[in-house]
């Protein structure tokens, strides 16, 4: 019975990342390939950037009896990129489960049921450990060459690290979700930490040890984390083959993954049967004012995605980052006026002139492309579609409601973002205004393109709106094409400016989102609308 629980869940988890939904077969057949296809060209772009780094890193302190750096920053990146990226599937699979009434209902023991979910938890860890260590374990032999007892001591490290990192975001993951039952808004409570264990591990990437003032000098300085005992041991029984170093970094990864298997296993029954306390609402009348359907809906879109703890967090992040950009290269505009002035001096600033503003919209573009609002606004509806169909709303009025909804959420940041560039770049009112049409039109695109795909691919028949948001054809197709195609005219345009002219440049951005969008537009309001209608969950 636990093998046959543990497949089940193995088998779940790979259908939730490719399997499509609708009433067509061929569709059926050609949409997992996709997302494997997908998810491998991911993966691939992810290792060879790791392995980049990584040889890079082997062949600075390769023979200068630093190696261990190496292996410290790779024991640290692998384990906040579990951590980060394993919290809120082990809140899901843990402690706020759906399904865990009607498998305990089952002649199912409870002792299986999180067993098999203990291992799933360790398989995504594998998973996102396997995108650090990997290249990092490759890349020092390739380099620099292990002693057999450092390869031996490697290996057992990359299959530690998973089992420290499962005990820190099992007690996160507690600690959310207490905290989150207690409160009347948990998507703001949820996201909220998200922020902040994404900004603690941001800052871990980008901010151990760079040194400005010498350009010989090495990028990167672990040194001062020598002190941080779990890593220092990972790091010192890889490299030189510790023995104390490898029994201590044992210890502490089996003694806490132990004492939380046992803790949970001992209280699983009580976290999934105990009814968590809930805030009490209390009723106030008001007067509702009187809305058309289409208000209806859009005011119905915008509550559904700021209720979603995972909608915020996954569809639209691009706003994070978009607002991030502006606010970085504003700090550092003094910096930028600098390396201008610098350029200027060499008989480049016609060139600089020229490709400064086409850059601003590129980068607006970009940050505006990783928003994907509309993508999975269909698939969400799941359950619900029937509603939306046989209600009296005119089905364009649907379709117009969620596009709204993509725009009124992504709109606004994406253009203060822009504004606030353009002022500290220092570009000119004309360049400023036709930034900030590059960045309709690139949202209206994404817009569009998100609800195309969103129509065509739905994926329905998910048990956790994760599914929804993060998988399937809709999103990553969504993501992938807009990223892409921002990127490949954004290269298009600064080559336009720089060898003819920045408007040439502009056009080159502007003119493509625009009349896609007029043509999706178009499309949405008549074909749209019939694939809507003959959708069947």
């Amino acid at each position: 019975m636990l093998k046959a629980l543990i497949r089940s869940r193995f088998s779940a988890l790979f259908a939730s990342m490719t399997r499509g939904s609708g009433s067509s077969k061929r569709r059926s057949r050609l949409s997992p390939a996709l997302m494997i296809v997908l998810f491998v060209l991911i993966g691939a772009y992810f290792l060879f950037t790791m392995g980049a780094l990584f040889y890079g890193l082997c062949f600075m302190y390769g023979g200068t009896g630093q190696e261990w750096q190496v292996f410290l920053l790779g024991v640290m990146l692998a384990s906040a990129l579990c951590v980060f990226g394993s919290i809120f599937a082990t809140k899901t699979q843990i402690f706020d489960s759906k399904d865990n009434e009607l498998l305990l209902s089952m002649p199912i023991p409870p002792k299986y049921i999180f067993i098999s979910r203990i291992l799933t938890l360790l398989l995504v860890n594998y998973i996102l450990e396997a995108v650090v260590m990997l290249p990092c374990l490759v890349m020092y032999g390739i380099v620099c060459g292990y002693t057999p007892l450092g390869l031996v001591f490697s290996i057992l490290t990359f299959l530690l690290i998973p089992f420290l990192t499962l005990s820190v975001s099992s007690l996160i993951a507690w600690i959310v979700s207490e905290i989150a039952s207690r409160l009347r808004n948990k998507t703001v409570v949820t996201v909220v930490l998200f922020f902040v264990f994404f900004g603690a591990y941001m800052y871990l990437c980008f901010n151990l040890g760079f040194y400005s003032d010498e350009i010989e000098s090495a990028p990167i300085d672990l040194s001062g984390f020598r002190g941080t005992p779990v890593f220092w041991w990972a790091a010192d029984a890889c490299a030189n083959g510790g023995w104390l170093s490898m029994i201590f970094f044992f210890l502490c990864s089996a003694i806490p993954a132990l004492i939380t298997f046992i803790i949970l296993d001992k209280s699983f029954i009580r976290i999934i049967t105990t009814k968590k306390a809930r805030v009490r609402v209390e009723y106030r009348g008001n007067r509702e004012k009187s809305r058309g359907a289409y208000g209806a809906l859009v005011k119905k879109e915008l509550r559904r995605f700021f209720s979603s703890a995972a909608y915020i967090m996954n569809a639209g992040m691009g706003n994070v980052l978009t607002v991030i950009v502006a606010v970085m290269l504003a700090i550092n505009a003094d910096a930028i006026s600098a390396v201008t002035y610098e350029l200027t001096l060499y008989g480049l600033g016609d060139i600089v002139a020229r490709m400064l503003p086409v850059g601003a919209a590129a980068v607006v573009a970009f940050m505006g492309s990783m928003n994907m609002v509309s993508a999975p606004s269909i698939s969400l509806e799941d359950k619900n579609l029937w509603i939306l169909q046989s209600s009296p709303a005119d089905p364009r009025d649907v379709i117009r409601a969620k596009l709204t909804c993509h725009a009124v959420i992504c709109l606004p940041l994406t253009l203060v973002s822009s504004v606030v560039l353009c002022i500290a770049l220092g570009v000119g009112v004309i360049h400023s205004i036709l930034v900030i049409l590059t960045c309709v039109t690139a949202v209206a695109f994404t817009d569009y393109f998100g609800m195309f795909l969103g129509l065509k691919f739905p994926k329905f028949g998910w048990q956790n709106e994760n599914v929804a948001v993060k998988q399937g054809f809709a999103v990553m197709g969504t993501m992938l094409g807009s990223m892409f195609g921002t990127m490949i005219l954004s290269g298009l345009a600064l080559l336009s400016a720089f060898y003819i002219s920045e408007y040439l440049g502009f056009a080159v951005l502007i003119l493509p989102f625009a009349v896609l969008s007029v043509i999706l537009h178009l499309w949405l309001m008549r074909g749209g609308v019939h694939v809507f209608n003959g959708l069947k969950k």
